[in-house]
């Protein structure tokens, strides 16, 4: 069973015409209104988009009331949504930005682990790489007391210290 958003939706054009009770001329000119393209699938029908189909209701019922409204009320309507659309485009930067800087923040945060991690294991191999080089040269101090003495014989001395 799968469910379909209602944005899924698609309608054909008989549908859209009993909806919307219009002819295809008068849907024609709803379209050209809203700013609509009608899709066509891949067998080359038309279709609407639920969200078409509503866009065109709209457009109609404006049509119908702006024909009894005054001047004055047109404006204070176009004034209203013109105020809806900077309110919508604000909110939707907004939301936009603090999304895009969480998802950064969260990014640098494991960045951060991961270079504490780093660091970490860098003193550690520091330390290993000191601790080799004084072995190292204890082994050279030691490999310096024995002198070869011939057919791989080596005698060792033993190294007097005169420190203090």
């Amino acid at each position: 069973m799968s469910t379909q958003s209602l944005s899924d939706i698609t309608l054909t054009p008989s549908e859209v015409r009993e909806i919307l009770d219009a002819d295809n001329d008068e849907i024609i000119s709803l379209c050209k209104r809203a700013s609509i393209i009608p899709r066509r699938n891949r067998r080359g029908l038309t279709y609407f988009s639920y969200d078409d189909v509503k866009r065109l209701q709209q457009v109609k019922q404006m049509r119908n009331t702006l024909v009894r409204i005054s001047p004055n009320q047109a404006v204070d309507r176009i004034m209203n949504s013109f105020s809806q659309m900077e309110e919508k485009i604000s909110d939707n930067i907004i939301e936009n930005l603090d999304k895009k800087l969480s998802e950064k923040l969260k990014n640098i945060e494991i960045m951060t682990e991961e270079i504490v991690k780093l660091q970490t294991e860098n003193e550690k191999l520091k330390n290993k790489i000191m601790e080799l080089h004084r072995e190292n040269v204890q082994m050279k101090m030691e490999l310096d007391k024995f002198e070869k003495i011939g057919f791989g014989f080596y005698k060792k001395y033993e190294v007097k210290d005169y420190s203090i």
